[in-house]
């Protein structure tokens, strides 16, 4: 059922009232396509190849130079790498006498919108013609759909 929250409250009336139900918000933020994204993790795989990287050293290199991120402070003793995918710690500082690392931590590319990952994407792009990989023109990256019909 979608609609109105108003809408959706009257359809929860009418039914069984030992049914169960999950109710959530639809946004309209677009979210990046499928095709999108295996066009991205197909130039990334040509470039890594190209500079002899591994992908996901070289997909983490993009989303520090593309991407987007939050600062936390976390106390220096507690490890990080359970909690974060992607991350740098930038620095340390002290509070009230407590050690603390300040980490820079990206937004994997799956939870991005369809902005943040139009931008992951024309970076790719610069560096893969930087290197002479051939790729798609940016008007035919922008042809590329950002939401994939409901199945």
């Amino acid at each position: 059922m979608r609609g109105t929250a108003l809408e959706c409250i009257q359809w929860l009336a009418s039914q069984e009232p030992t049914k169960r139900f999950e109710v959530t918000e639809e946004t309209s933020k677009k979210k990046r396509s499928l095709t999108q994204n295996a066009y991205y993790w197909v130039m990334l795989n040509k470039l890594a190849a190209k500079l002899m990287m591994s992908d996901s050293e070289l997909h983490k290199n993009m989303l520090r130079e593309y991407g987007v991120y939050d600062v936390f402070s976390i106390l220096d003793n507690i490890p990080i790498d359970g909690y974060f995918r992607y991350y740098d710690v930038i620095g340390h500082g002290y509070v009230n006498g407590r050690r603390f690392k300040h980490v820079k931590v990206y937004k994997g590319s799956s939870h991005m919108s369809s902005a943040e990952f139009s931008r992951l994407i024309d970076g790719m792009r610069e560096e893969c013609v930087i290197q002479g990989i051939d790729v798609m023109t940016p008007s035919e990256i922008a042809e590329m759909r950002f939401v994939e019909p409901d199945v």
